[in-house]
């Protein structure tokens, strides 16, 4: 293809040839030009026309020359010159070039060699008049051959074509087509340019980068490319605003253009990246190169002085034997990078690829400067791939409705015959996860086919793109299973960083599939996210698969925890409970041996029970050994068996009950009763499961796994010799302390329900529920006889109650007042409380916040506080069952300061000093039990709610750890009223004895804690 400029040079060449001149010039103005600058070219020995000596004179002279054109009028009379403009030369002279008009186009030349002319019926001048120039041509003559309009009248044009007929009017003809090719070079450079610089757009860039990359391989040159972006160049636009950044964006080319060789060449690359092409440069004359342009622009003051900018500069080098560089965009990748790599290391960088590891790892391809190519439609369709991609991206990590779509959208925009998305699989072989034909039906119609069969040829075009050849391909007419029409195909690997993981493949007729060399960019580019987000969809599915295998094993466990919790009936809902079984859950997979610990009735043999019942050894016999309740003469036998004969009595051989827990569990219930005798052959037995029975003289071996039980503490047993030490440190592999139930005091009301819904249908009787009162005396309860004594209490009164509710008298529980005292006997006055519980039961009123002794600061109201918890403990007395009080007071302060904090839990829990997941926690059981009518409170209580209440609120308290604050004042007042109890202190403040020990101790009062902490329960 023919440039614009060499076309117009041509032409000047030959006016200058014919007329004579020594010396043409041609201006082209900038408003017809199609460029950003006008364009002069000269042509000639001698120097050209003064007006056209350069750009800025020739702009001047032109301004100048249209205004005299517009005045002239008739220039010229009968053989007169042609019209012109006289110079300041007079061997020179100024001819207008008009714009394209069909009158100079087509003038009255003859038909026929010879045929006079025919007669013009209007003037010569008619149809110069009012003409617009499209351009100027400037002729100097050589000096001393006279005046320059004299050598343009008709005779002397006329000899110059050899005195032919109508000559004059071929001048004419000749002027006007330099006005109309000067015309049409602007339009086609306006097409092919781009509109804000001049310079080739991106596709002529490729274009032009690849022929001088393909003359540098052939001729064994070295070829250089820098890529120009300016800093923060968007800050320019925002700042001065669209218009203003062209002008910048102009400023910049023509100063490239100055900076650079006459044999090198600048294209703007997208955006505001400019690309240099160096034609046989090495990397010390590419850099020299870089550092005139950076200094060139960096001392510049674009837009009039008002901005100055700074630059990064990335350098790409190509060899001859470079056999890395297989395609213009891979020369194109280095230039990126480095540019990048520039960006990075800050303004007025400059980095060659070759430099080391920061270039080449300096990060991806700037595939969005490639989206663009100044193809208006071209670029519309781009984008609404692209966003109909992201869409599918974004919709969800779905891998084949992500594949489909993708195939989908490039079927419907790019109108292949085929198209295809191959991935890798673990055989590295590409297999179609989706393929799209398009196949002719009857009546022109077409249809899809939604598979895509991809034979030798698209396979290999694949290969090829996956290591880095050429994706394209174009097949002749009649090859490829003899198609009549030739046919391009591409194939456009997906890639998730540095691993190609599949390839986009595409193909179809020439005429209707032609992707040049700016679309593959784009589909480079759309490919590389593409890849990316089907590898992040494929790895959601794994994950999603993986996780649903864990669920359902999970809920399989679960299933299993739950039948084995059912089978051994351990009812609980405690957090104390809950730990002790998440324990038991980690141990029971093993074989290691369990020591069981826990007053009696607190369900240590079901806790075994479900050890047995989690364990792999489920499917064996659960044997249970009751060391307490087998005569000492007999435990021996009873363990171990006994062969026929051994002692008198013995008239058969027993296996024993060792034997009989062969591949299952054996607990030793109440192991701290064997005899120490025994405990010597238990000791044996437990170190190398084997035993010899009674009267035998063979050690036989059993494989079974020991459980063993017992409510005493066998550490002090063994410290006071009733208990082998070396036995208790083989039974105590993993210990369970099952807490006794007044330390678990959630699971008295849950256990309480389950036994009576059991009992009520086990006896079919209609008691449902308890009274409110009966529930608050279950919890005041200390229940020395734990879940056992429950369990009987519930079912003597199902048994004994003939009404569908059980109160206090039907528990066998004393009943209570609401300040705690007992209830007077049948047919008894009841007793007046003292006069600390009727203070006690008013409380403490809130005063108008403007009466005079309103309590309006902190510790006004902690003083409140502690004198009101001071007369809930004096209400009670030693014969009246404790009130929780630390209890309530952790419940209430929490519903009062999620109320405060209008429902924000997490300003709640700072507001008392808890972590937010253990308040709500908290928050969530104490409104079950409100909801669920637990929450039994004393009448005096309200004053102390309301009390902490204001407490919450209170602006001086923010950010005090209220809760600790509060249960310190309790505790403090606890201490004063009952020194050394401390099983009575644990009750009143909610806590089992060993944190209530560990809470004295805490006490910045160290006479009050020594005295405390060396008591025992009491």
């Amino acid at each position: 293809m023919i440039e614009e400029a060499e076309l117009l040079r041509s032409y000047v060449r030959g006016i200058r040839r014919l007329s004579g001149a020594a010396a043409a010039s041609l201006y082209v103005p900038a408003p017809l030009s199609g460029f950003s600058e006008p364009l002069l070219l000269q042509e000639g020995d001698e120097p050209p026309v003064p007006e056209f000596a350069d750009l800025e004179r020739a702009q001047a002279a032109a301004a100048t020359a249209d205004l005299a054109l517009a005045e002239q009028g008739a220039a010229r009379k009968g053989d007169g010159p042609a019209l012109t403009v006289p110079s300041e030369s007079p061997e020179s002279v100024l001819v207008p070039l008009p714009a394209v008009q069909s009158a100079w186009l087509a003038p009255n030349l003859p038909r026929e060699r010879g045929e006079p002319a025919r007669s013009r019926r209007r003037t010569d001048t008619d149809g110069l008049r009012g003409i617009v120039p499209g351009a100027w041509l400037g002729l100097r003559f050589a000096a001393g051959s006279g005046p320059a309009l004299d050598r343009l009248t008709h005779r002397h044009l006329s000899s110059q074509l050899e005195g032919e007929e109508g000559s004059a009017h071929w001048w004419e003809w000749l002027f006007a087509l330099g006005g109309a090719l000067a015309s049409h070079a602007s339009k086609v450079a306006a097409i092919l340019r781009d509109p804000v610089t001049g310079l080739p757009d991106r596709a002529g860039f490729q274009a032009l980068l690849a022929a001088e990359l393909e003359k540098a391989r052939l001729q064994d040159l070295s070829f250089g490319l820098l890529l120009i972006n300016p800093d923060e160049f968007a800050a320019v636009n925002e700042r001065f605003g669209r218009e203003a950044g062209d002008r910048i964006v102009r400023e910049m080319s023509l100063r490239l253009r100055t900076a650079l060789r006459s044999s090198d060449s600048v294209a703007r690359y997208g955006g505001v990246i400019f690309a240099a092409m160096l034609p046989a440069t090495a990397l010390e004359e590419a850099t020299a190169v870089a550092r005139k342009i950076l200094r060139y622009l960096t001392e510049a003051a674009f837009l009039e002085g008002a901005v100055r900018l700074g630059f990064c500069i990335g350098i790409a080098v190509f060899h001859a034997d470079d056999e890395e560089v297989r395609h213009p965009l891979d020369l194109l990748r280095r230039a990126d990078q480095a540019l990048n790599a520039a960006k990075r290391r800050g303004s007025g960088s400059i980095v060659d690829w070759g430099a080391g590891p920061e270039a080449e790892e300096s990060g991806n391809f700037d595939r969005l400067s490639g989206i663009f190519t100044g193809d208006v439609t071209k670029d519309y369709r781009n984008m609404v791939l692209l966003w109909d991609i992201i869409d599918a991206i974004a919709a969800g990590p779905d891998f084949d409705r992500l594949a489909q779509q993708v195939v989908d959208r490039l079927y419907a925009s790019l109108k292949p015959d085929r198209v295809g998305l191959f991935l890798r699989g673990e055989d590295g072989e590409l297999n179609l996860q989706r393929g799209l034909t398009r196949q002719p039906a009857e009546g022109g119609v077409q249809r899809r086919v939604e598979t895509v069969e991809a034979g030798p040829r698209a396979r290999r075009l694949m290969a090829a793109s996956l290591e880095g050849g050429d994706p394209k391909e174009a097949v002749a007419e009649g090859e490829d299973g003899g198609e009549a029409i030739g046919r391009a195909h591409y194939a456009v690997p997906l890639h998730t960083g540095s691993e190609p993981v599949g390839c986009l493949y595409l193909d179809g007729r020439v005429g209707t599939l032609a992707l040049d060399s700016s679309d593959q960019v784009f589909l480079k580019a759309l490919a590389s996210q593409v890849g990316m987000a089907l590898d992040r969809a494929r790895l959601a599915e794994s994950e999603l698969r993986r996780q649903e295998q864990e669920q359902r094993r999970l809920r399989a466990e679960l299933k299993e925890l739950r039948q084995a919790l059912r089978q051994a009936k351990l009812v609980y809902s405690s957090p104390e409970m809950d730990s002790l079984v998440a324990t038991t859950r980690r141990v029971a997979p093993t074989d290691a041996t369990v020591l069981i610990t826990g007053a009696s009735g607190t369900g240590k043999e079901l806790l075994a029970r479900t050890i047995h019942e989690l364990s792999p050894r489920r499917t064996g016999p659960m044997v249970v050994v009751d060391c307490g309740a087998i005569s000492t003469t007999l435990i021996e036998s009873e363990l171990f068996g006994h062969e026929k004969g051994a002692y008198t009595g013995a008239q058969q051989r027993r296996q024993g009950r060792l034997a009989e827990a062969h591949r299952g569990t054996v607990l030793l219930d109440e192991v701290g009763e064997l005899p120490l005798e025994v405990q010597s052959k238990l000791l044996r037995f437990v170190q190398e499961k084997q035993f010899t029975p009674v009267g035998g003289s063979k050690p036989r071996r059993v494989d079974v796994r020991i459980l063993a039980a017992t409510n005493r503490d066998l550490g002090i047993e063994a410290a006071a010799g009733r208990f082998r030490e070396d036995l208790y440190y083989r039974l105590n592999v993993v210990r369970l302390d099952v807490p006794p139930l007044r330390d678990r005091p959630d699971d008295i009301l849950h256990l309480a329900r389950h036994f009576l819904e059991t009992f009520s249908a086990q006896y079919h009787k209609s008691v449902r529920q308890f009274t409110p009162e009966a529930e608050e005396e279950m919890s005041r309860h200390s229940w020395p006889g734990n879940v056992r004594e429950l369990q009987n209490r519930v079912l003597q009164a199902v048994i004994l109650c003939e009404a569908t509710q059980l109160g206090p008298a039907e528990l066998g529980l004393p009943a209570t007042t609401e300040g705690g005292r007992p209830a007077a006997a049948a047919g008894g006055a009841a007793p007046q409380p003292p006069a600390a519980e009727a203070a006690a039961q008013a409380g403490p009123q809130a005063a108008p916040a403007d009466a005079p002794g309103a309590l309006r600061g902190g510790d006004e109201l902690l003083a409140a506080l502690r004198q009101a918890l001071g007369q809930q403990l004096d209400a009670g007395n030693a014969d009246s069952p404790l009130l929780p009080l630390g209890r309530w007071l952790r419940e209430d302060l929490v519903l009062e300061a999620q109320e405060a904090a209008g429902g924000t839990a997490r300003r709640a829990a700072i507001s008392v000093g808890l972590p937010e997941t253990t308040f709500r926690r908290r928050l969530r059981k104490a409104a079950l039990e409100v909801d669920a009518g637990l929450a039994g409170r004393s009448r005096s209580w309200s004053g102390v709610r309301e009390l902490l209440g204001r407490l919450v609120r209170c602006e001086e308290l923010q950010g005090a750890a209220l809760l600790k604050v509060t249960e310190r004042l309790l505790l403090e007042e606890i201490l004063e009223r009952h020194p050394g109890d401390v099983r009575r202190g644990a009750q009143l403040l909610g806590v089992t004895p060993p944190t209530f020990r560990r809470r004295v101790s805490q006490l910045p009062r160290p006479a009050d804690t020594e005295k405390v902490a060396g008591q025992g329960g009491g």
